[in-house]
């Protein structure tokens, strides 16, 4: 009778045990939920407040049409002058504007990533970014040939996407600063990259009768341009799109 009743009383124990438990993992949940839920709120809000300070999109194309007259072209340019100082290179200036630009200065990122393709910005569907889907090669221009052939090959160069950014954004940056002595005798390592990148509007000179121009439709002309500053093409091209993909600002002073 004895070791009945203590068997009973050991099973109650038990189931007691096992409430008391549960109990405690539902606290847990709870506490672990709510913080979570109050995280979320402070990054929410800090996220709002940041979008607050940057400007709105403009509802067209990211890449096409008129140039962004909002654009803090003054700061970026004083920028170009931190990185010259700091002896870093045009191509590292050409990550960080690009960071910048997409990252740093409108509410929705021009430019995202996914699925091994380039989303580009192109309006505005209630408060909800729009976007297209193009692949690295229409953005850049980046071709994997060295002799254009055919008009077909030509095309994904010169009609790139990128150009437009050259002008809209780097030249226009550049021009802030072109005349100054500073800038001047930076010389021909940070004048070509600068250049090259802004296009058929950088008129890049690379010998006496050839000038860089992407939107040249010669077969012959182009070649000999693109062949001539592939080099340069290729680091600009990179240095972009790490800016592109970059989360954090690139080259930030460290205090």
């Amino acid at each position: 009778m004895i070791l009945e009743s203590l068997g009973k009383l050991r099973t109650e124990v038990r189931g007691l045990a096992g409430e008391l438990k549960k109990l405690q993992d539902r606290k847990k949940y709870h506490a672990e939920y709510y913080q979570k839920r109050k995280a979320n709120a402070k990054t929410t809000k800090k996220k709002k407040k940041v979008e607050d300070t940057r400007l709105p999109n403009a509802d067209r194309h990211c890449l096409e049409g008129r140039r962004d007259t909002r654009l803090p072209l003054a700061e970026w340019a004083q920028m170009l002058k931190q990185f010259a100082d700091r002896g870093l290179s045009a191509y590292n200036f050409l990550t960080w504007l690009s960071w910048a630009w997409n990252h740093n200065t409108y509410r929705h990122a021009p430019i995202t990533k996914s699925g091994g393709y380039m989303n580009l910005f192109i309006g505005m569907s209630g408060d909800k970014p729009l976007r297209h889907k193009y692949s690295e090669r229409d953005v850049t221009g980046r071709v994997r040939i060295r002799t254009f052939k055919t008009p077909v090959q030509l095309d994904p160069f010169r009609e790139a996407k990128w150009w437009h950014w050259g002008y809209a954004v780097l030249m226009q940056v550049v021009n802030e600063v072109a005349d100054e002595p500073w800038y001047v005798n930076l010389g021909d390592a940070w004048h070509r990259p600068m250049k090259v990148m802004q296009g058929p509007f950088g008129c890049y000179q690379i010998r006496e009768g050839l000038v860089f121009d992407p939107s040249e439709t010669d077969l012959v002309l182009a070649t000999k341009g693109y062949q001539a500053m592939r080099p340069t093409l290729e680091c600009g091209w990179g240095a972009c799109l790490k800016g592109l993909s970059c989360k954090e600002e690139p080259f930030a002073l460290k205090l």
